[in-house]
C-alpha cells in the first residue's frame, strides 16, 4: 500500500464525526422508580403480561382466519 493511500485511509477514519453512527443523548432521560424496577424483575407480573400479550395476538390471528 502506498503512503498516500494509507494517509487517506487514516484521515477518513479519524475525521468522521460519527464513526459508529449517531448516538442518542440519554442524559436527561428519567430513571425508573424502585417500584418500576421491582415490577420488571418480578416473574409473576411478567408472566401475566406475557399471557395477556399472547391472548391479544391469538385474538388477532383468529380474527384474520375467520370466514364470516
Amino acid at each position: 500500500m502506498t503512503s498516500e493511500k494509507a494517509e487517506a485511509m487514516s484521515e477518513s477514519t479519524t475525521t468522521d464525526k460519527y464513526v459508529g453512527g449517531p448516538v442518542a443523548d440519554l442524559a436527561a432521560a428519567p430513571l425508573p422508580t424502585d417500584a418500576t424496577l421491582r415490577a420488571r424483575k418480578s416473574l409473576i407480573p411478567q408472566f401475566v403480561k406475557f399471557v395477556g400479550f399472547d391472548l391479544t395476538i391469538m385474538r388477532m390471528v383468529l380474527k384474520g382466519h375467520s370466514h364470516d
